[in-house]
């Protein structure tokens, strides 16, 4: 009867010590055996909750053989089988045997569960483990249930988990891991790891192995060429160990995970070992291409070349999901060459890896490999756009070829305003956003059309768009093509091509419009033909508008016009443009097309001594420009300064398509008057539309006003100091710096703020140089004031002036409360002024408390106990705890203690 897990924990607790003794003397029968393993995972095609797992060790050949093995599922269900298959590893230097175990399982749902195997134990001597002969040997796996994954492989590890390196020799290895499915994968290390604790429903709990130290704390001599210390390549799997220093068994762990559209799905844990030796041989070195792209269909050949040092023979091989179809033949020894014809099938985003592995073969002593991961992404070949044409004033139809991969699933349409000069490698698949395209659709793969209207709101017209598309392929490898050649078309209409402003002025303003003549769409309308140019206020171009027929006219020749008696210095106009023709004879009434753009709107402010300036416009050509273009187009600042009559150009901007910027210290005097307006450059992408279109801003007129220098009446603050409220009042007067003309001043605004730390908000508006701030509870405060002009300038705050209270806290030392009006009650000589809050305590003359009161700021204490019953005459003792109002963000919190008489 085979033993359980169970039955061997309790036979090693009971019976550990003889079991050790019998380990010393018979080694080849010990039970505790095993090297390494892992655990593979494989979905049913026809039940996504079903999976197949297989568990396979490395044991010591000849030694205690498990004949049942037990997996965990992860969901509180477990299965124990029989062994499948057994074989000795043909690597002729490492006395091991390969056990399979096969298990089949069906999950209750969806969820992501982890599945365990605990063998029973370790082989002893393993260097980097505290006695391995008595730690348990624990593998996991992950998987993913999820019916939108479809079916899902895990991956597969080519390379077997026993490998043998020499001491001082730089020791390189690779799993040789690929995913079925084009998942892709990523390696980390992991811990080796043993039985620790079980939840509640009986799912096994790892431990980190005791005394585990990772190989980086076994280094030999460094070898150049090769990284440093203990690596593991995130991206390929490569192991790389400069070099072993000490002879003996050493176990790692890594973890292979594997990830969909940036989702993780699954993981296997590889637990290995390496055998470290003493031998003079040195490994033979392999030299790989490098990493490429190809296209499907591409037939890729390379050769593969090794050398050896110490000029052994070579056996050479290479693992990889592509082989076979693909071939690696040899030449010679130290030659091979590597043939692989690939096809659409191919295609996935994840680059396929092989790995080249070669052995040496010294007449004795140990042999040595080295393993070198070569990566290669099959792309899909780009689609061929045909052609590019107007199907309506605001839509374009795209064609291309019937598309050469068959197992394409979709193809994305992308558009940019004007040529792009993108021009992709073979390794870039798919647009990216630097290319400066926008997706505008997708199709299903068979389709060869796009009819491209702007998601129904319909292109902008008399504008060159530019197109490309690519070619997605469905899961799970969601490869994509290279991008298409571009194709452009040119939707030509109508078209608003200036409004610039000729004339500022509240009455008599003047906009100069032009436009384009209608092109050959001519030819299809029935004449007459007539234009109708439209305005409204503001700088919406929405259709709901509400704009006004200014000017009419049949000639088509006829496209300038010059609106006037318009307010410029205060409006910005929107002007549109449309064109009718006859539907079969009499008056032109059926609407062509149209076309609207606004007038460019400044705003002018001065900031201290620096003028900022704002533009906005709503056009339908394009305004904006990088320093990054080939011919960047500025807009131009023009400036008057005053006591001149000329406008002068002062500099000039990039602007965006909505509108511009511009702050410069000028300086700008106060009280002075400038004005300012601005140029703007756009282009069109349509060749029959002009190359730069310049439009006017109205003239901004701006100051900056000058700054009022403030005064508060003053406080005297001394022994004879009587407040005469609350409520109080503060008397604040200003005056203008010599030179500036009050006259040019529309208002002043004055701000106050409460303590030093307050923000000072208004608090008035007036024309006047002076101003009584009342009903205060108190004098202490800030303020500050500014001018604003008739153009709505504001001026930049003035100085700051400041009040305190005047606090005289003094307490009398005999008083009278006889209620004959006369010093009837307690209180200092300011009463309430200044006082937020007050707390009296008074003491008899035995020190007992009498009174205690806080609801009177300024005491007025009658004489009298808590209750209200009047005391006796005396000297009683007194301490009030006082906080005064104040400028201090910290509370003026005062103590004053003394004595006084009560005398009825």
């Amino acid at each position: 009867m085979p033993l359980t897990l169970r039955t061997k924990k309790a036979w090693l607790s009971l019976f550990g010590g003889l079991f050790l003794l019998l380990l010393s003397m018979a080694p080849d029968a010990q039970a505790t055996h095993i090297r390494a393993g892992n655990i593979y995972s494989e979905s049913d095609p026809n039940n996504y909750l079903k999976f197949r797992f297989t568990l396979i060790t490395y044991t010591v050949l000849g030694g205690f053989e498990d004949t049942h093995a037990t997996l965990h599922f992860g969901d509180c269900t477990s299965q124990r089988v029989e062994l499948g298959r057994k074989y000795e590893l043909q690597n002729g230097q490492n006395n091991t045997q390969v056990n399979e175990f096969y298990f089949e399982h069906t999950y209750g749902g969806a969820g992501t569960f982890t599945v365990s195997y605990i063998g029973e134990n370790r082989n002893g001597g393993i260097i980097n483990l505290s006695n391995s002969v008595q730690q348990t040997f624990f593998l996991q796996s992950t998987v993913t249930i999820d019916p939108f994954l479809g079916i899902n492989r895990s991956p597969i590890l080519q390379y077997e988990p026993i490998d043998l390196a020499a001491r001082n020799q730089v020791f390189v290895h690779n799993p040789g891991a690929y995913d079925p499915d084009g998942d892709s994968l990523s390696f980390k290390m992991l811990q080796p790891r043993i039985e620790g604790t079980w939840n509640a429903c009986g799912n096994p709990i790892p431990q980190i192995a005791p005394g585990y130290r990772g190989l980086e704390q076994f280094l030999g001599t460094t070898r150049q060429g090769a990284p440093v210390g203990f690596t593991l390549n995130t991206r390929t799997g490569q192991v790389t160990w400069n070099t072993p220093g000490v002879i003996g068994e050493f176990n790692i762990a890594f973890v292979v995970e594997e990830w969909r559209d940036n989702r993780l799905i699954g993981q296997v844990i590889r637990d290995m070992q390496i055998f470290v030796r003493e031998d003079p041989n040195q490994p033979p070195r392999l030299i790989i291409p490098r990493d490429t792209c190809i296209i499907a269909g591409t037939f890729i050949r390379d050769t593969i070349r090794a050398t050896d040092p110490d000029r052994h023979p070579i056996v050479m091989e290479a693992v990889g999901s592509m082989l076979p179809p693909a071939t690696f033949p040899s030449v010679n020894d130290t030659t091979h060459v590597f043939n692989w014809q690939t096809s659409c099938s191919d295609i996935r985003r994840e680059p396929y890896q092989v790995v080249f592995r070669a052995e040496d073969r010294p007449p004795s002593g140990i042999r040595l490999v080295d393993l070198q991961p070569w990566r290669i992404t099959v792309v899909a070949p780009p689609p061929v756009l045909t052609l590019a044409v107007p199907a309506s004033s605001n839509s374009i139809r795209l064609t291309w070829e019937n598309y050469t991969c068959p197992n394409a699933e979709t193809m994305y349409i992308y558009r940019k305003e004007g040529p792009s000069g993108f021009d992709p490698s073979t390794c870039d698949t798919g647009i990216p956003a630097s290319a400066g395209y926008t997706l505008v659709g997708q199709v299903n793969a068979g389709v060869v059309t796009f009819l491209d209207d702007n998601n129904g709101a319909g292109l902008e017209r008399n504008r060159t768009y530019c197109y490309r598309i690519y070619a997605g392929f469905p899961e799970p490898g969601r490869g994509e093509s290279i991008a298409s050649n571009e194709v452009c078309a040119t939707l030509e209409s109508i078209a608003m091509t200036k409004v610039s402003v000729q004339q500022t002025s509240t009455t008599n303003g003047q906009i100069r419009v032009e436009w384009s003549k209608p092109g050959a769409i001519v030819t299809t309308l029935t004449p007459p033909f007539q234009y109708r140019l439209l305005r409204t206020v503001g700088q919406s171009r929405e259709p709901a508008a509400q704009f006004t027929e200014v000017f009419t006219s049949n000639d088509l020749n006829d496209t300038v016009f010059t609106d006037t008696n318009l307010n410029t210095e205060e409006n910005a106009y929107v002007y549109r443009i449309e064109m009718y023709h006859s539907a079969n004879v009499g008056e032109p009434t059926v609407l062509v097309d149209s076309s609207s753009a606004s007038s460019v709107r400044l705003n002018a402010v001065a900031n201290a001594s620096t003028m900022q300036l704002q533009w906005t416009y709503n056009v339908p050509w394009n305004n904006a420009s990088t320093s990054s273009d080939a011919n960047p187009l500025y807009h131009v600042v023009y400036l008057k300064l005053p006591g001149s009559d000329e406008f002068v150009r002062y500099d000039s901007a990039l602007a965006t398509t909505t509108s511009g910027t511009f702050s410069r210290e000028v300086p700008l005097v106060e009280g002075e008057n400038y004005c300012a307006y601005v140029i703007t450059r756009g282009t069109f992408t349509n060749p029959r539309l002009p190359s730069v279109t310049e439009n006017y801003s109205q003239i901004n007129c701006f100051s900056r006003p000058c700054v009022p220098v403030l005064s508060i009446d003053p406080l005297v603050c001394d022994e004879n100091f009587e407040p005469t409220g609350p409520p109080f009042q503060n008397i604040l007067t200003w005056e203008l710096t010599a030179g500036c003309d009050p006259s040019l001043i529309d208002f002043y605004t004055l701000y106050y703020r409460e303590t030093d730390d307050g923000e000072f908000r208004a608090i008035a508006t007036v024309e006047d140089m002076s101003y009584i701030h009342q009903n205060l509870l108190f004098y202490s405060g800030c303020y500050m004031v500014t001018a604003t002009d008739f153009f709505g300038n504001e001026s930049e705050p003035s100085n700051t002036v400041c009040k305190d209270n005047c606090i005289i806290f003094i307490l009398p030392n005999i008083f009278t409360p006889n209620n004959d009006g006369i010093n009837d009650v307690f209180t200092p000589k300011q009463g309430a002024a200044f006082i937020k809050s007050a707390k009296l305590q008074v003491y008899n003359r035995w020190g007992v408390k009498v009174f205690e009161g806080t609801e009177e700021p300024g005491l007025n204490w009658r004489g009298v106990t808590d209750n209200g019953k009047a005391l006796s005459d005396g000297t009683y003792f007194y301490q009030v705890e006082v906080e005064f109002y104040g400028r201090s963000p910290e509370p003026d919190r005062r103590t004053f203690k003394g004595w006084v008489e009560i005398v009825h």
